[in-house]
């Protein structure tokens, strides 16, 4: 149990697997883990100790902590020590009666909800402001807040962080979850301990605890905060301000302008005495070749290898902040330390532009009472515009747009292999990661489809079908345009044998043309996102010129039908 900051001597311990991620700064050492979900037996170990059943998804062997070196001070946040600050008495009545009120709101829905509500707080909520090492000093109140106008500098990050500690769905009614986000910049860092809490038609919940170290100073401040509201009252302010209320109620950041304060405390630690101990990183760094200048670049059509020029932007005029020239400097000392946190925010923009090649909406789920249009195989049929569905006839649906998506990013994940090896897995997981959260989001904005699992049923399927476009796509580079026609023919036209084969050429020789521009780009131009995808169109001149091969007679050795 923690007791006033300190961890428990008996508390439950995470194996030693995985050392975690560390960077040491000014005389503070920063260390972040992440490890997958607990198997059976440390959840049983973590059970027994907690004296409750614990979350869905327990991430028992996840923590942050910091550490000033010199004087020994230490504070962690794990997940043991944030359940064991949960009411395990079920004295408090607040969290009954919101039991029961939810389950009044489900009715004959969910018959076993009863079974939630057990002689603890089955929402998990804690008040967990970290754990302080036995024999560390305490904090001391304050009325002190932390100096936000430091935080909004644009100072260069040096490292970055997110760690899942648990999350549980409370049988697909909501959701209640604690993680753990650390920025550390070269003159201070910022962590935020947020436990976030959504009981649908019921209950907005927010715990957040903040704690700032300024390395010049030394100072230290620990800021919570506790902001509640009932479901309804979100729900009205989002409609007065004609916002998209689904997607808003599953963003933290905005309900936590929406929430009002409930309780509120500020603490610090009399600084420490200064340590000259400068910047060091306990990883060992990569010797890259300085950054070159940033360049944005257009790709579509062919490519023009002479040409000095692209997309109307000279790569020696491109110039860049004193800000973004700092931060690649860092990232070139640093690259272990800043390619999660580079890679994250990029990959992030990728995504995005790979998802913009074939937007499109429902009208009619904007609109009460409106029936939605289906196609043949029943998928909500939308209304789109450009290239895909314009010339290439493409339906607008879910699947369309998955899958054109899926087409980009698989350009753009050729290129990223031939990024260091140590740095392309991150990129990758980094993309299916932000490509997940776009389609979960397009499903409940666009389709309103409001149960999680059925959203994860058509994540787990959209990754099974990325594992298989990526082997398609791979072969048909290796074998030729006629085994990648083939390949596209299967997944962005379903295999529809009336497709104009003229605009699938148009779209296996634009695959090659934008393959042939990245490879144009050096890995820090890559890394910079400035990526803009063109049409399929572009390639019209070329793929309409007839091939001299059609004018050579037809032998034994070539006579081979091509079946797409």
């Amino acid at each position: 149990m923690a007791l006033n900051g300190h961890g428990s001597s008996d508390a439950y311990h995470p194996s030693n697997a995985d050392m975690g991620s560390t960077i040491t700064q000014r005389g503070f050492k920063i260390t972040t883990r992440k490890l997958p979900i607990l198997k059976a037996a440390p959840i049983e170990q973590m059970t027994s100790e907690l004296g409750i059943a614990p979350p869905e998804m327990i991430f028992g062997d996840n923590s942050v902590s910091i550490e000033h070196i010199a004087s020994g001070w230490s504070i962690n946040f794990n997940t043991f020590e944030a359940l064991n600050k949960v009411d395990k008495t079920g004295t408090t009545m607040l969290q009954v009666a919101h039991s029961k009120e939810w389950q009044s709101t489900r009715q004959e829905k969910h018959q076993g909800i009863t079974e939630v509500v057990k002689p603890f707080d089955w929402s998990y909520t804690t008040d967990y402001m970290g754990s302080l090492s036995p024999g560390n000093r305490l904090f001391t109140p304050t009325l002190s807040s932390i100096p936000l106008e430091l935080l909004k500098r644009p100072d260069p990050i040096l490292f970055f962080d997110e760690v899942m500690l648990y999350e549980d769905e409370m049988a697909d009614n909501g959701i209640t979850m604690l993680s753990c986000k650390i920025r550390v910049m070269p003159a201070r860092l910022l962590l935020l301990c947020r436990f976030f809490m959504r009981l649908d038609n019921v209950l907005f919940r927010l715990r957040d605890t903040r704690l700032y170290i300024d390395f010049s100073t030394c100072q230290v401040i620990r800021e919570y905060v506790a902001k509640e509201e009932n479901y309804e009252a979100i729900r009205l302010k989002l409609a007065e301000s004609r916002e998209d209320a689904l997607a808003q109620m599953r963003d933290p950041n905005r309900l936590s302008e929406l929430l009002p304060v409930r309780r509120a405390q500020y603490a610090f630690l009399r600084p420490f005495s200064q340590s000259p101990q400068t910047f060091a990183v306990t990883q060992t760094a990569e010797n890259l070749p300085v950054a070159k200048k940033v360049r944005q670049i257009s790709l579509s059509g062919p490519v023009n290898s002479s040409a000095s020029t692209i997309n109307g932007l000279h790569p020696q005029t491109a110039q860049q902040s004193p800000s973004r020239k700092l931060a690649q400097e860092f990232r070139k000392r640093a690259p272990e330390i800043t390619e999660t946190y580079v890679a994250y925010g990029v990959s992030e923009a990728l995504v995005k532009e790979c998802a913009k090649q074939a937007d499109y909406s429902i009208p009619q789920a904007k609109e009460k009472g409106m029936e939605v249009p289906k196609t043949q195989d029943g998928e909500d049929l939308g209304v789109g515009t450009g290239w895909w569905y314009e010339e290439m006839g493409l339906t607008p649906t879910f699947n369309t747009w998955a899958q054109i998506t899926f087409l980009h990013m698989y350009l753009l994940t050729v290129r990223i292999r031939c990024f260091p090896a140590a740095h392309t897995p991150t990129w990758n997981q980094h993309m299916i990661n932000h490509f997940s959260y776009l389609a979960e989001e397009r499903m409940v904005r666009v389709h309103n489809i409001q149960a999680r699992m059925v959203r994860n049923k058509y994540l787990k399927d959209l990754f099974v079908q990325w594992r298989g476009l990526t082997a398609g796509y791979d072969e048909g580079l290796v074998k030729g345009d006629a085994v990648l026609a083939a390949a596209v023919w299967r997944n962005v036209c379903k295999a529809d044998e009336n497709v104009d084969l003229e605009n699938l050429g148009m779209v296996v020789a634009y695959m090659r043309s934008v393959l042939s521009a990245l490879d144009t780009m050096d890995d820090s131009a890559v890394a910079t996102g400035d990526v803009v995808f063109g049409s399929p169109g572009s390639e019209a001149a070329l793929v309409k010129q007839r091939s001299k091969m059609m004018d050579l007679e037809i032998t034994s050795e070539i006579q081979s039908p091509v079946v797409l």
